[in-house]
């Protein structure tokens, strides 16, 4: 198969879209929000790794990458709790917009022509897992599209918020987002590390194994719905 180098969406030229689509019917949606990472990682974290990560996988298996969104990331926090953090956790959306909008989305990616869709959620709490799940399920097992519903830990079994995986992974996919000398005491309270899990034990070479992972995983699930060779 013919990799594209350019597999972003939105910045292809015309026909270039509809062609690249008709040549490989795969596409990749990364989701998540915008909340605070401790200090050394940016706001849009989840979606940023996401989409750098999707394009990463487009350009290995083929497909199109639409643009990111940050909206579609939910906590199920209460109001009170949503008034204390503004600013630093929570949605931008309802969880009930959020799914919502999600799935229309997805209906349109499908009249596109995309026949496999890669659900890349950057933002893994249950809640938002559950979500994409049920968007997932919403078109699977009907005639149409089917949606692959993405996760770092769900495949690769580790997981953590702006801990060692997701600050390595940012290391390697754009150091130039990652602050180390931000990281204090406060954040350990705030976000859980253990000594197991501390960003300070982050490594680009560990983010660009797990990358490899991420990518041969999604060739399995891919290459399982008929898309790939």
């Amino acid at each position: 198969m013919n990799c594209r180098k350019n597999v972003q969406y939105e910045l292809m030229l015309g026909r270039e879209a509809t062609e690249a689509i008709a040549a490989c019917p795969v596409g990749y949606l990364p989701v998540g929000c915008l909340e605070r990472h401790g200090d050394h990682l940016p706001m849009g974290l989840d979606v940023i790794k996401a989409h750098r990560i999707c394009c990463e996988a487009a350009r290995a298996l083929g497909g199109v990458v639409f643009p990111p969104h940050f909206y579609a990331g939910i906590h199920q926090m209460s109001e009170e709790a949503l008034r204390k953090y503004t600013g630093e956790w929570g949605n931008l959306y309802t969880d009930a917009t959020a799914e919502a909008n999600l799935a229309d989305i997805i209906q349109q990616i499908a009249l596109m022509g995309i026949k496999v869709l890669v659900l890349y959620s950057g933002h893994y709490p249950e809640c938002q897992l559950d979500m994409i799940r049920r968007v997932a399920e919403q078109f699977n097992g009907r005639p149409g599209i089917r949606v692959v519903a993405f996760s770092e830990p769900t495949f690769l079994g580790e997981g953590d918020h702006a801990g060692i995986c997701e600050t390595s992974l940012m290391l390697y996919l754009d150091r130039s987002l990652v602050d180390m000398t931000r990281i204090g005491e406060r954040n350990y309270r705030d976000h859980g590390w253990t000594e197991k899990n501390a960003p300070e034990n982050a490594t680009a070479a560990k983010g660009e194994a797990d990358l490899k992972r991420i990518i041969e995983i999604l060739r399995r699930e891919i290459r399982a719905s008929g898309a790939l060779a």
